[in-house]
């Protein structure tokens, strides 16, 4: 029922740019709107595989976006607790892509986590978090092909649908042993980044507050053009 993800790349990050001081962030997901849905493939039992499909989707011309949305609470200043969107961009404009393995295979202790196997060319995943009374904030977690922060989910009340799973439970991993099976529901969390890789992007009333002396130059100029005419 868990997600295991890396955040390998940190180090790397803290190498990059020295002259911030970075620190590791992690924030709470609270219980999403949409559903988490995994698809079962059965490609290697007795292995779960699925397709992972994050949230309510949206295609495009050529890309589709999937969402999953919620509240977020959290200890470190500037993160304390908002509303989230977790987005997902893959491209084409068909079923999600993003292949995952169960980590072990049925009995094993760990059956019910799983990890991205197969994550397509062009595929991203930002966290944007909504700070109350703070700014917004657009948090890389998988971008350049790799992760460069680390999330986990856990379903809340899932249910099994497509294939039948004849005789067995409906547990995660036995939805990965056949084709078409699924595994859906809404889903809680957290995720865990790197402080200086959280963009933050203003308030729309700071944007215009920014403006308003451009705002008067223009329309003083246009006056003055007024008059000379």
């Amino acid at each position: 029922m868990r997600i295991s993800t890396s955040v390998c790349a940190l180090a790397s990050l803290l190498l990059a740019a020295p002259v911030m001081q970075a620190s590791s962030v992690t924030v709470n997901l609270g219980q999403s709107a949409q559903n988490y849905v995994l698809t079962g493939q059965g490609t290697d039992n007795p292995y779960g595989t699925y397709l992972n499909t994050q949230g309510s989707c949206v295609a495009g011309a050529s890309s589709t976006t999937c969402s999953l949305t919620g509240a977020f609470t959290g200890t470190t200043a500037g993160f304390t607790g908002g509303t989230y969107d977790f987005v997902t961009t893959y491209l084409g404009t068909g079923p999600s892509p993003l292949g995952s393995i169960s980590e072990d295979p049925i009995g094993g202790a760990n059956d019910d986590y799983f990890y991205f196997d197969n994550i397509p060319a062009g595929t991203t995943m930002y966290l944007q978090l909504d700070e109350s009374g703070g700014p917004d904030y657009n948090i890389p977690i998988f971008a350049g092909g790799s992760f460069v922060g680390g999330f986990d989910v856990l379903y809340v009340s899932p249910v099994c649908g497509g294939t039948s799973l004849g005789a067995d439970p409906c547990d995660q991993i036995y939805v990965g042993q056949f084709l078409g099976a699924t595994y859906s529901g809404e889903v809680t969390g957290s995720a865990t980044f790197d402080s200086t890789t959280a963009v933050a992007t203003p308030e729309p009333e700071w944007l215009m507050l920014g403006g308003l002396p451009l705002l008067l130059a223009m329309m003083l100029r246009r006056q003055l053009a007024g008059v000379r005419a």
